[in-house]
């Protein structure tokens, strides 16, 4: 939570500075207008990331395998979140997996592969989710796009960056659940 709520402030204070020393208009600055345009730009967001998590849970499930094409994670990407040391900064991140009834933070039941297999799903809705969050995120450009660069811009790079973590986290975590997911599946072939 530590690390949105680092996020979230700079981009305030990135507002609030940036406004402040430019200003909208160089002769009348109204704060009360920067405030409210950026709170509306920040509930959109908010609405759109809803939006779009409720939707994607009602598509069928057989769209979320992770075995598809476009859920694949290449070497390069398992590279580059290993550099980001995304191990020691993904338990900071805030998961809200219980709004969908399923925790992705930790396996409860790593011998159980009907469990381990829903975990993979969810992974994949929940990418899918962060992935469209970052790209519809730029709607926000419509609530006031003449003062778009000064007051939604940062907004979307938030966002843009908030929803990245996420997707990030997914993206490291499923190939574990994988490992872990054949591992039972050597077991039970060796208890027969």
């Amino acid at each position: 939570m530590i690390i949105y709520f680092i996020i979230i402030s700079i981009t305030l204070v990135y507002i609030a500075l940036f406004n402040g020393l430019i200003g909208i208009n160089l002769y009348t600055y109204d704060w009360f207008f920067v405030i409210k345009i950026t709170l509306l730009n920040i509930l959109v967001i908010f609405l759109i990331d809803a939006f779009l998590a409720f939707v994607i849970h009602k598509l069928p499930l057989r769209w979320f395998d992770h075995r598809k094409k476009c859920f694949h994670i290449f070497k390069w990407e398992r590279k580059f979140y290993e550099k980001i040391k995304i191990k020691k900064w993904k338990d900071h991140i805030p998961e809200l997996g219980t709004l969908a009834n399923f925790r992705k933070n930790k396996v409860l039941e790593p011998n159980n592969n009907i469990y381990v297999q829903k975990f993979l799903t969810e992974c994949c809705y929940g990418e899918m989710i962060h992935f469209l969050s970052i790209i519809f995120g730029i709607l926000i450009i419509f609530i006031a796009p003449k003062y778009f660069l000064l007051l939604g811009f940062p907004v979307v790079v938030a966002n843009a960056l908030i929803n990245y973590l996420s997707f990030a986290i997914l993206r490291y975590t499923r190939p574990k659940l994988l490992q872990l997911y054949k591992r039972n599946c050597r077991k039970e072939k060796t208890n027969l």
